[in-house]
């Protein structure tokens, strides 16, 4: 949609939006600054900008309409940390020195966001810290941990489960060898539920992801500009090998549920959502019994299982480096207690007797034509 397209509605609920978010980033890093005047161009050359002299805080409309609501949100950080150098060290010189990285890091902004790019013309910089694995092993261990989940599609029950426990040996090696001295790459990935509510099984996803695998899983929302609406979103924060593999997971058990519910619905005819949702909770507790009983062969313990479970938590805990990106990230973290649910009986125990027979297994749909884990699709 070109920015001379967009209605005047539109542009006002952009105007509150930004306002609310920009709210939202003060209160989040705990800043103390003077609300200014928000305006939207036309500009297709200029992303964003700030005037001190009439506390003028502009951003493209171009931009807006473009680009994922996550990158907005960056380039409004950045004219934020211009309007910082402004008002708390008495800075106008509309650079992106030393004074104004110092002003990034106060709204928790990095990389390509904290140059000039988030100001000019051309593609905004990426809105994820990093694409993937930034270093030889890491892209290594991702390939192999790769075709032992394409190996996990196999007919074959043991060879399955032998190739999905070896996957996840060899991803906590991977990171037992690490440093955890604040030292890496780390990257945020936003994952778009497309939904307005987030549902239970989702969070169940969330909460398996975490103690099964080395990262931080975070549920939060994000604004779709076009359709004026909030989703939700599940974010996962670590190091790029243990994202792309927990992304693997999520996409894995959201299609495997799609799939199983809509070959098992009609034996729970007249049940409703109530019947859904309960398979969805039966289906992933059957799996999470799964990970923590999967033993490996002769006694040598276990993996995506109780030993890998704890030991993924461990690393999350002890790495330092991990612990500052969150903070940097969300410095306002609180947590939620779950629900109590209403079950549908049958329908949950047959789920959970699936739910302990399914083998993580690569998402081909989901491979991109280059090589990876998963592409886009």
């Amino acid at each position: 949609m070109a920015a001379s397209e967009i209605g005047d509605r539109l542009r006002s609920a952009w105007l509150q939006q930004l306002q609310r978010e920009y709210d939202n980033i003060c209160f989040q890093y705990r800043l103390t600054l003077q609300a200014p005047v928000f305006e939207l161009t036309n500009s297709s050359m200029i992303l964003g900008s700030w005037n001190g002299s009439y506390h003028l805080l502009s951003l493209s409309a171009h931009l807006i309409a473009a680009s994922p609501w996550a990158v907005t949100i960056q380039v409004l950080k950045h004219e934020m940390a211009h309007q910082i150098c402004w008002e708390y060290f008495s800075s106008n010189d509309g650079g992106h020195g030393k004074c104004f990285q110092q002003a990034c890091a106060m709204v928790g902004l990095s990389g390509d966001f904290c140059s000039a790019k988030a100001d000019c013309s051309g593609p905004p910089p990426e809105e994820t810290a990093c694409a993937g694995p930034q270093t030889e092993q890491g892209r290594k261990v991702l390939a192999r941990v790769e075709k032992l989940l394409a190996l996990a599609a196999s007919d074959n029950e043991h060879e399955a489960a032998l190739a999905m426990q070896r996957a996840g040996e060899i991803l906590l090696r991977y990171n037992l060898q690490l440093p955890t001295s604040g030292q890496g790459e780390y990257e945020h990935r936003c994952l778009n539920t497309g939904r307005r509510r987030m549902p239970g099984h989702l969070r169940e996803i969330c909460a398996l992801l975490q103690e099964f695998f080395p990262v931080r899983v975070v549920c939060g929302s994000i604004y779709e500009p076009l359709d004026d609406v909030q989703v939700r979103t599940i974010e996962l924060l670590g190091r790029p090998e243990n994202v792309a593999v927990a992304e693997h997971c999520y996409i894995f058990l959201t299609r495997k549920m799609d799939v199983l519910w809509q070959e098992n619905r009609k034996q729970f005819a007249g049940g409703g959502l109530r019947a859904r949702n309960s398979y969805s909770h039966g289906l992933l507790a059957g799996f999470r019994e799964k990970l923590k009983a999967s033993a490996l062969p002769q006694g040598k313990g276990t993996a995506f299982g109780a030993q890998e479970s704890s030991s993924a938590q461990l690393i999350v805990q002890s790495d330092n480096g991990l612990d500052a990106f969150v903070n940097a990230t969300f410095p306002r973290l609180h947590k939620k207690r779950g629900r109590t649910r209403n079950l549908h009986g049958e329908a949950y125990r047959q789920a959970l007797a699936t739910g302990r027979l399914l083998v993580l297994n690569r998402v081909v749909e989901g491979v991109a034509a280059e090589g990876g884990l998963l592409g886009s699709g």
